[in-house]
């Protein structure tokens, strides 16, 4: 039971404010907070050395890398500025703007400058329909762009060959339940190349993107996602459909295992006439030993048929562009504070062709690498 005097301060109150009323008088209520007292700013620094163990040359370029390419050298990755407002309960729109900077920027926009990482609004048209308009990141894949966000300091193989990283355009994004989100877009399309994510669209067609997104328990949850639409050159009738799917399963606090799995195609492709496709499949495991270090280990294979060419444009011995790549990684991660870590990392590659580049020029199935990356949130 509450206490006397809490009660004795409630009628007094009331009284009070009755008084009041009846002498026309009011009590002013706190000014609204104009739109620009809510935006917040946040984001990251990170800097990493890589070692290439198979080649001692300063700068030597890893292989199947989206943004860890400079082996043996230290690199000022990237400084990460997010500008944000949140969506308000009276004007119902915000906007997110993130800028970027640094080595991995150069690796997303092809020059060393500063990248448009994402830059969108949002209107919330109810409270269950959202419209989002502008660049923004893509919804495939279980690994991002942001390197601090990922188990692991390098992107996978599925990151690298299999998936977009941005879209221009525009999504509805409808939550069903608190338990399962959908969405569904008009984009641009996907970068003209994987390995020039920088380069604009390179024809005039449209691609529509999708995703389902549930968490059916704490445990658990479950994404589907893709995209369909024209991606090749003008002029050409080829279209890419891409599938893409991502499981997460917590059974202790500790312990986090992720699987993804991906599929995709581009039509009259080869020649004109062929079709060429490509598949993969990633599995991440992450235990925390203690509230500072987790342990993390991923496996992930990727192939790609008919010249689908993934990975690299350029014919090998056998007149093709077929490859099959896979890769193992172990990452230590330790955070030195709630904000700062630090992470080391041993990463071997493997393919069924010569891909990766030793010292003497010469070309190997294998790349081993030894990494390591230190990161501050803001």
């Amino acid at each position: 039971m509450r206490s006397t005097s809490w009660t004795k301060g409630i009628i007094v109150k009331g009284l009070i404010t009755a008084i009041a009323a009846q002498a026309g008088l009011a009590f002013a209520d706190a000014p609204a907070p104009k739109w620009y007292d809510t935006i917040g700013l946040s984001g990251y620094l990170q800097s990493s050395y890589v070692g290439n163990l198979e080649n001692s040359t300063k700068n030597q370029s890893n292989q199947g890398r989206q943004f860890d390419t400079s082996g043996n050298s230290f690199s000022l990755n990237t400084f990460l500025l997010q500008i944000a407002k949140p969506v308000g309960d009276s004007d119902h729109y915000g906007f997110t703007v993130r800028l970027r900077t640094g080595q991995d920027a150069s690796a997303l926009s092809g020059a060393g400058q500063l990248f448009v990482q994402e830059a969108y609004g949002t209107y919330a048209a109810t409270s269950k329909l959202s419209i989002i308009g502008g660049k923004f990141v893509t919804s495939e894949g279980f690994e991002g762009a942001d390197t601090v966000n990922n188990p692991n300091f390098s992107e996978g193989l599925l990151f690298f060959a299999a998936e977009p990283i941005t879209h221009t355009g525009v999504k509805a994004a409808y939550t069903i339940s608190d338990k399962a989100t959908a969405m569904i877009g008009v984009v641009n399309g996907w970068d003209a190349l994987p390995t020039n994510q920088g380069a604009p669209d390179i024809n005039s067609g449209k691609t529509i993107i999708w995703q389902l997104a549930t968490t059916p328990t704490k445990q658990t949850s479950w994404s589907f996602q893709g995209t369909y639409g024209k991606e090749q050159a003008d002029p050409t009738h080829s279209q890419r459909l891409s599938l893409d799917t991502v499981a997460g399963f917590n059974p202790t606090d500790k312990l986090s295992l992720n699987v993804q799995g991906n599929w995709g195609e581009d039509t009259n492709f080869v020649g004109g006439t062929g079709t060429s496709h490509w598949d993969g499949v990633g599995v991440w495991a992450s235990f925390a030993c203690t509230s500072k270090d987790t342990e993390i280990g991923r496996f992930e294979v990727v192939s790609d048929q008919n010249n689908a060419g993934r990975f690299t444009q350029t014919a090998f011995a056998d007149g093709t562009t077929n490859q099959t790549v896979k890769e193992f990684t172990l990452t230590h991660k330790h955070m030195l504070t709630s904000s700062m870590g630090t992470r080391l990392e041993y990463r071997h590659d493997w393919s069924n062709q010569a891909y990766f580049v030793r010292k003497d020029g010469s070309n190997v199935r294998n790349q081993n690498t030894i990494s390591a990356d230190w990161f501050v949130t803001f």
